[in-house]
């Protein structure tokens, strides 16, 4: 019987333990994910630097992936000219994209996403509520 109670107790506590050492926003980012079209860009951030990269993806994939009303909707980077970051509203972020025919499309992503690519520098990680505009060349 105790050693039932020790074992639930052990398997519990490792559980918490291991998920507590989550990445979160300052987790452990070492490299951009690898993706299988190269993307160029230019992303100005929030405080208003810019950093100028390329292998650009949105959680490790060459597309957008939001809502836009109650529709799921997926916006290829093939389609996208820019991208303006607008205003934050609960755990969504708005932004405009102006597509290549010079049409735009308002849609919602989640906030707490991230980008990644690579400068000259190394890699680069921004979550989308740090990103002002990405522009891709």
């Amino acid at each position: 019987m105790y050693s039932r109670a020790w074992y639930i107790v052990a398997v519990l506590s490792a559980a918490v333990f291991l998920t507590a050492m989550g990445g979160g926003r300052g987790g452990s980012f070492t490299r951009a994910p690898r993706v299988q079209k190269n993307y160029a860009v230019k992303i100005t951030d929030t405080s208003g630097k810019t950093i100028t990269g390329e292998k650009f993806s949105w959680e490790g994939r060459i597309h957008f992936s939001g809502h836009l009303g109650m529709a799921q909707v997926v916006i290829p980077f093939d389609k996208v000219k820019d991208l303006t970051i607008g205003e934050k509203k609960e755990r969504k972020i708005k932004v405009t994209a102006r597509l290549k025919d010079n049409k735009t499309t308002t849609f919602e992503l989640d906030v707490d996403s991230r980008c990644y690519g690579e400068a000259r520098f190394g890699s680069f990680m921004l979550m989308m509520d740090e990103i002002q505009k990405i522009v891709f060349k």
